[in-house]
């Protein structure tokens, strides 16, 4: 009988631990992935649960950011890798576009198809509609934009925003171009289910890989 109880109490402790390896319980259609992904069910995304990712690569003079090449990116700012660390990962459009192929490249964490995440520019949620560049189609932006792929995940994140690292009041570049205006791209903060257009040379932004599933 107590020989029994042992291996029952030993198996319940592996699948605690395989659970906990492999992913936890979906909260809000949301899951973590073992150490560094968090999965959206909903949208069939999966998010790095570094928010900069770069930051962290760079600091801990990982393989993968040893071996990007910045300078040569066409429309970058012709810094070095060392010097984009040295300003926290932060980069221009064209940069974070270079950064997530050369992610791709190296298959990061077993994926090939890591992009910048998207946004809505026909977002009604949004605090405002206004007219960009003599455009005839208004374009959201500003506040309480929930319908892109930033602002589904706020929505949803509850009780695993504290799993993710570096998630702080900043603004990071978004895959979606200004239609009327392909210098511009959209922004977006988490904090404030904020989003607005940026040119892409002009700000240096820190880059939220996520991948579609």
């Amino acid at each position: 009988m107590r020989n029994s109880i042992i291996i029952a109490v030993i198996f319940l402790v592996i699948q605690i631990n395989v659970h906990a390896t492999l992913g936890t319980v979906p909260q809000n259609g949301l899951q973590l992935n073992g150490e560094h992904l968090i999965e959206d069910q909903t949208l069939s995304l999966e998010w790095t649960r570094d928010a900069n990712l770069a930051k962290t690569l760079c600091n801990n003079q990982d393989p993968v950011w040893t071996s990007f090449d910045p300078s040569l990116v066409a429309q970058g700012t012709g810094r070095t890798a060392s010097e984009i660390c040295a300003q926290d990962g932060r980069m221009n459009w064209y940069e974070a576009e270079a950064w997530l192929q050369h992610l791709n490249a190296n298959h990061y964490l077993g994926h090939s198809n890591w992009r910048m995440p998207e946004i809505s520019y026909q977002d009604s949620s949004c605090s405002e509609q206004v007219v960009m560049n003599q455009s005839s189609t208004p374009v959201a932006i500003g506040h309480s934009c929930t319908n892109g792929e930033p602002g589904h995940l706020k929505a949803a994140l509850s009780s695993y925003r504290s799993t993710l690292k570096n998630l702080g009041d900043q603004i990071y570049w978004s895959a979606t171009e200004l239609a009327s205006n392909n210098t511009l791209v959209g922004v977006f903060g988490i904090d404030n289910d904020w989003q607005d257009a940026e040119d892409k040379t002009s700000d240096l932004l820190p880059v939220w890989p996520v991948h579609s599933l």
